[in-house]
């Protein structure tokens, strides 16, 4: 308990302090006026200006659109920097006017992501249980879903779903990007969900089928009461192995366009002509990483309580 407030303190003392540096920070539209007179004169019509507003940092870049030369200044704190002072100012002035668009990208890969896996890990509960009922047909379909997902590169699932489907009928034309990377990403994870599920019920010792056996309890009734509940906990390490692997499939679907943090980083590099900006795009991936991995481990430890 002493810890969690520690930490609840530590936070909000952290926003209390972005609170008020944003408050003091030079506003973005006063930026325009450090920007030289001349220089907008130089660029005349062709002059266009570009701001980046994260709060506690802003910048903004103003250029002549058909030249490479531009002027950028930087405010933190309320002290305004030059972008064009040093090679290490211009990296970070770069970096500052990428990160809106990154953030946004960001937004569509950690949606997405989550969404499928949780979807997947739904339906994969259904397809675990099928593929180890009695029922041979039931299982058959199970183990031939999952054989096939898990047999099959992703790429090439999330390719026919956008591209392939509508050629067998114009109808099943998906036009939502984000729908089809949801789609494809689903079925995907459904399978090795699937695969997560099946080795956690199985891991359960068989006695305790024969007791809820013993005591009344129907098939349906035992995996509902009983191994489902004790599976969670095994299950919980691999699921977040799962989610961290699909974070970082999740950029496959730059190839169909859909705006997430890939393909915005791939528009920066192309439109700016400069690879640097995949640095603050791997520390993007890096940080979502461990905000989740760190949510995973802490739910783990609190199932693990009841071991």
């Amino acid at each position: 308990m002493k810890k969690h407030k520690k930490l609840f303190c530590a936070a909000a003392a952290v926003v209390v302090v972005l609170i008020v540096l944003t408050a003091v920070n030079v506003k973005a539209e006063r930026l325009s006026a450090y920007i030289s007179p001349d220089f907008k004169a130089a660029a005349g019509t062709r002059y266009k200006e570009n701001y980046s507003d994260l709060g506690v940092i802003r910048a903004v870049r103003g250029g002549d659109i058909k030249s490479v030369e531009n002027e950028t200044y930087i405010a933190v704190a309320g002290q305004v920097f030059s972008g064009n002072a040093t090679r290490a100012a211009k990296i970070c002035g770069d970096i500052v006017m990428w990160l809106p668009q990154l953030i946004n990208g960001s937004k569509i890969t950690i949606l997405l992501t989550v969404t499928s896996v949780a979807a997947g890990l739904f339906f994969g509960i259904f397809l675990a249980l099928g593929k180890i009922s009695k029922f041979k047909p039931l299982s058959a379909v199970c183990k031939a879903y999952i054989f096939f997902f898990r047999g099959t590169p992703l790429l090439m699932q999330l390719y026919f779903l956008y591209y392939g489907l509508p050629q067998f009928n114009p109808d099943w034309v998906i036009r939502s990007r984000f729908l089809a990377g949801f789609i494809a990403f689903t079925l995907n994870s459904a399978a090795y969900c699937a695969e997560l599920v099946r080795a956690a019920v199985q891991s359960i010792d068989k006695g305790q089928f024969e007791a809820a056996k013993a005591i009344g309890l129907t098939y349906g009734q035992t995996m509902k009461l009983i191994i489902l509940p004790q599976s969670v906990r095994r299950l919980l390490p691999p699921v977040s192995n799962e989610f961290v692997m699909a974070l970082k499939d999740v950029s496959l679907v730059s190839i169909i366009a859909l705006s997430d943090l890939t393909h915005q980083t791939r528009t920066i590099s192309s439109s700016v002509g400069s690879a640097l900006v995949y640095l603050p795009a791997m520390g993007i991936y890096l940080v979502i990483t461990a905000v989740f991995t760190e949510l995973f481990r802490r739910i783990e430890n609190r199932f693990a309580l009841y071991e």
